[in-house]
């Protein structure tokens, strides 16, 4: 397994990764999304848009929900949805993480 993805927690459940074109991806739809909503992180960044904190926690709620009720087995998801949450849930932390950045940098300006 590849060094750099050894150190992202995902269980790797085969039926929950996306196959393309006969590949499958090493990590789950759902982690796969995280990383992918991560890449809005130096947009964010980048551009002085100050964004709210509570958006970033909001944006979290739909994988936390979609992951405890297929745990307690209310429902079975699936990996369109788990990469959908997971994208929302990565931009969300991209929020949070540039908001709390930016009110850490403004207390010693």
């Amino acid at each position: 397994m590849n060094r750099v993805l050894a150190i992202v927690p995902c269980h790797r459940m085969k039926n929950r990764c996306i196959t393309i074109k006969g590949y499958t991806l090493p990590l789950c739809a759902r982690c796969t999304g995280i990383l992918i909503g991560y890449l809005f992180f130096p947009i964010l960044l980048l551009i002085d848009i100050h964004i709210s904190i509570w958006l970033g926690l909001f944006l979290n709620i739909p994988m936390i929900i979609d992951g405890w009720t297929q745990k307690k087995k209310y429902r079975m998801s699936n990996n369109t949805l788990r990469l959908f949450t997971g994208i929302i849930c990565g931009f969300g932390q991209s929020i949070l993480i540039v908001s709390i950045s930016d009110f850490i940098v403004s207390l010693f300006q």
